[in-house]
């Protein structure tokens, strides 16, 4: 387990979002991620000597034993952190104890960063996210849970069907700050589009109405270089609402280092970026698609009769991007709300108020009567 510790006073460091720090709660210190270096798998033997983060020496049996349960030798050290893990009777959890308190830390096999809840501590296991689960990239935390929670009741506010006790604070069950493994894709594409424009003119000669239609068939041929276009790598995840949380400033990336990870909660990805590919290409064509019938022009009515696209160069990388998740719930049902943690865009749904509903129905209603009473009176006096 990795632990990230205040060079000054020796406690405890968090990633701060506001500061884009790590921050010690104690003497108040900050300081860059970049002085917290990331040791890859490769080097970690040789760098165990030197990095009081990552101790080495589980026994024999113990790595035979963490190889049994589906885990590699680098993760089993890392993630130990010289503390044996067992596994439940299922075998999808993983049981650590806390190096900071001793108590047990029950987590999957596949997460990557979380917090001990009974102190507190932020806990790394490098050993998830190392090998062919390690990152390129990661986008850093920069909304607080606190802005969550004012979005969220600005959404609540924006509209009169919201139900007055839905932005209840006590209706709100969790938030928590996640960073999401994501696919990002990259690539040239051209694309070849035959389209039919139709052009209608209506005209009346005489006693008879005529209709003309003139059609033209144009093929445009059209090239887009598409950098980073993002999805998320959780099956888990609802992929709707993590494409409405959209978009993420790239230029903000940073190269990963498990340091930003401090105090939040994170998985290894579980959907392959083959089976993402797909989805990516999608949106690409959506846009190659567009700007062919631009280029096509306007009519009255458009048919696109055919279209090929060509895919090259491709290039695929991954990052951790940063997601506050909010779980609330009404009437027994749960909603489910994504916050952009680097723009602090939020979605989710919000129920109607049937009765906020009828009340409208019947003011329309009343207002309509009085206006209509009041045209029959001046339809008199008149």
């Amino acid at each position: 387990m990795a632990k990230y510790s205040c060079k000054n006073c020796g406690a405890e460091l968090f990633f701060d979002p506001k500061s884009g720090k790590l921050h010690c709660d104690y003497c108040g210190s900050d300081f860059d991620p970049s002085e917290y270096a990331y040791v890859p798998e490769t080097d970690q033997a040789k760098g165990a000597a030197k990095d009081k983060t990552v101790k080495q020496g589980l026994s024999e049996d113990e790595i035979n034993k963490a190889k049994q349960d589906g885990m590699s030798e680098q993760q089993a050290q890392a993630a130990a952190g010289g503390e044996k893990a067992t596994d439940d009777s299922t075998g999808d959890l993983v049981v650590y104890k806390c190096p900071n308190c001793g108590a047990e830390v029950i987590t999957s096999k596949d997460t990557a960063a979380t917090t001990c809840v009974y102190c507190n501590r932020a806990i790394t296991l490098e050993g998830n996210i190392s090998g062919q689960f390690r990152p390129d990239y990661v986008v850093p935390f920069t909304r607080t849970q606190d802005e969550v929670e004012a979005a969220y009741h600005k959404l609540c506010r924006s509209s009169i069907l919201t139900p007055k006790a839905f932005s209840d604070k006590k209706n709100i069950k969790k938030i928590k700050g996640m960073y999401i493994p994501y696919w990002l894709y990259s690539f040239k594409g051209d694309a070849e589009i035959s389209v039919l424009g139709k052009n209608i003119r209506m005209y009346t000669l005489g006693d008879n109405e005529y209709t003309e239609t003139s059609s033209y068939q144009v093929d445009e041929e059209v090239t887009g270089n598409f950098e980073h276009i993002p999805a998320d790598a959780l099956k888990k995840m609802d992929n709707t609402l993590m494409d409405s949380i959209e978009p993420f400033d790239f230029s903000k990336m940073k190269p990963f280092n498990p340091a930003y990870l401090a105090g939040f909660y994170t998985q290894r990805w579980d959907d392959k970026a083959s089976d993402n590919e797909a989805r990516a290409k999608e949106r690409a064509k959506a846009s190659l698609h567009s700007e062919a019938l631009a280029k096509a022009g306007s009519f009255d009515e458009t048919t696109v009769r055919s279209e090929n696209f060509k895919w090259s160069e491709d290039k695929t990388e991954s990052a951790m991007m940063p997601v506050w998740m909010m779980y609330t719930e009404y009437k027994g049902k749960n909603y489910i709300f994504g916050m952009n943690g680097q723009t602090g865009k939020l979605m989710g749904e919000i129920p109607k108020s049937l009765s906020r509903i009828l009340a409208i129905l019947g003011g329309v209603f009343v207002i309509t009567q009085i206006i209509l009473m009041i045209v029959r009176v001046l339809g008199v006096i008149l």
